[in-house]
């Protein structure tokens, strides 16, 4: 491999990823936080915003770049420990899922 043909290789991954991110799923949405409620929100850039809403239950025809960032949206899980000194410190225990997009084969 040459020089030249190591920017080719970073830029067919980069169209690579960007083609798998753009595939549209059929989806089926859950507000895992309080179900039976809709999610509303905005995605894309400023010149081009899209406004999605989700209701719990719906099946959707989304890209997989939305159905990544509605499942990123965690809740942080906070707990305590004892430190070294007898006092009682806030610890990071981990993170709850708020929604999730259930992909659909059929």
């Amino acid at each position: 491999m040459t020089v030249k043909e190591a920017p080719n290789i970073v830029q067919d991954e980069k169209d690579r990823k960007k083609k798998w991110l753009a595939e549209v799923l059929n989806v089926e949405f859950f507000n895992l936080e309080e179900p039976g409620v809709a999610l509303k929100f905005v995605f894309g850039s400023a010149r081009k915003p899209e406004t999605f809403t989700l209701i719990h239950g719906g099946k959707y025809n989304l890209r997989r770049e939305i159905t990544q960032h509605v499942e990123s949206r965690q809740t942080p899980i906070w707990g305590y420990k004892p430190n070294g000194e007898g006092q009682m410190e806030k610890t990071l225990k981990g993170y709850k899922s708020r929604f999730q997009c259930r992909q659909l084969f059929a």
